[in-house]
């Protein structure tokens, strides 16, 4: 079964990337011609690379773009890479709905194709909202993207929270597909260096305050309790390389690693942090959204933290499966309390290999195979 992937970034972008090269190589029976947009070509198996992005230039041309796609939902552009895809006479197709895979859906529906499949790794118009640039078209984007939703032969989405969110708002059946992981999680493993608390971050992190009032409750523990704590950061993040510079005795960054390195060294930490911006714009990213973290965190095997208002679907996911504590509160001694408690939290082995098989466990292939016949 020959299907096309189109994704508005390059299979080596993100987390929603690694998502999909997680899924990929095990769905047998099925050849997948993943097209792209990007700003540079990557090297990447299957893949084709259909010109730079759209979205995301200077301001004016941007906003006139916007206007294109998301008010008048057409763009020369878009009609090319249809075609582009639709050339190779897939039996199936599968777009990522966010920014210009939203269009490039509508358009595919347009044309009667027999299948498309849709996957939504985050809510198009709560991304919208988090930004300036784009929030006065997230009305437009809701509309494209429940449109395309109710459209769609096939859904998946990339929580459960999501899921439920759809159902209730569009009326929308979906799966839940997260990444798929297909090595045994490591045994749990001690610190080696014991005189220094080590706590571990991978990937972005969404707002600068949140992270500002955990680093300062360190810096509050340290000087309380004359203990001495590091913030290792995994990745790229304007926010953390600012952090680095207010933090210094406490954050540091060690630029893009691969993932095995990765594990091996959060292996090595006390726990694990993950936090969610307290902004009252940014509720639905928060709430339905699941960063390609908390897989790796799992592999690792150590005790998640987590920042963030309530009803956060990674905090439902902790609490779910009791993989650490969480902190609901941007209030500098409340956050140390909670560090405090995180140093005595005992996680279960059994509790991650559960929560491990249930999210990024055989059940995501599963529902992919059901959705495409495989």
């Amino acid at each position: 079964m020959l299907i096309s992937l189109f994704t508005p970034y390059s299979p080596t972008a993100g987390g929603a990337g690694t998502n999909y090269r997680s899924l990929l190589p095990h769905l047998e029976g099925a050849e997948i011609k993943w097209f792209y947009l990007s700003n540079s070509t990557v090297d990447y198996r299957g893949s084709t690379r259909l010109g730079p992005l759209i979205l995301g230039g200077p301001m004016l041309q941007d906003a006139m773009n916007s206007v294109r796609l998301f008010i008048q939902r057409s763009h020369p552009r878009i009609d090319d890479c249809v075609q582009a895809m639709l050339k190779e006479s897939p039996d199936i197709v599968w777009v990522d709905a966010i920014n210009e895979g939203l269009i490039v859906g509508k358009r595919l529906l347009d044309k009667r194709i027999k299948h498309l499949h849709v996957s939504v790794h985050d809510d198009p118009a709560g991304l919208a909202i988090k930004s300036r640039r784009y929030r006065p078209f997230a009305p437009f984007i809701d509309s494209v993207a429940r449109d395309l939703l109710k459209r769609a032969h096939t859904v998946d989405t990339a929580s459960e929270p999501m899921q439920a969110y759809y159902q209730e708002r569009f009326g929308v059946s979906s799966g839940y597909v997260y990444r798929y992981i297909d090595h045994p999680i490591p045994p749990f493993s001690e610190p080696a260096d014991k005189s220094i608390i080590t706590i571990g971050h991978v990937g972005n992190v969404y707002s600068a305050p949140e992270v500002f009032a955990f680093l300062q409750a360190l810096r509050t523990i340290s000087e309380a309790d004359h203990v001495k704590f590091r913030l290792i950061n995994f990745g790229t993040s304007p926010l953390m390389a600012a952090a680095e510079k207010e933090f210094p005795e406490i954050v540091q960054n060690q630029g893009n690693v691969a993932e095995p390195e990765v594990i091996k060294q959060l292996q090595q930490c006390a726990f694990v942090y993950a936090m969610y911006s307290f902004n009252p714009r940014h509720r639905i990213f928060r709430e339905t959204s699941q960063p390609t973290k908390i897989s790796t965190y799992l592999m690792a095997g150590k005790p998640i933290f987590v920042h963030s208002p309530a009803g956060s679907s990674t905090m439902k996911l902790l609490s779910k499966h009791n993989l650490g504590l969480a902190e609901k509160s941007m209030e500098i001694p409340k956050i140390a309390n909670s560090i405090r408690s995180m140093l005595n939290f005992q996680l279960d082995r059994d509790q991650v290999l559960q929560a491990a098989e249930h999210h990024c466990g055989k059940r995501n292939l599963e529902y992919l195979n059901k959705c495409f016949g495989l």
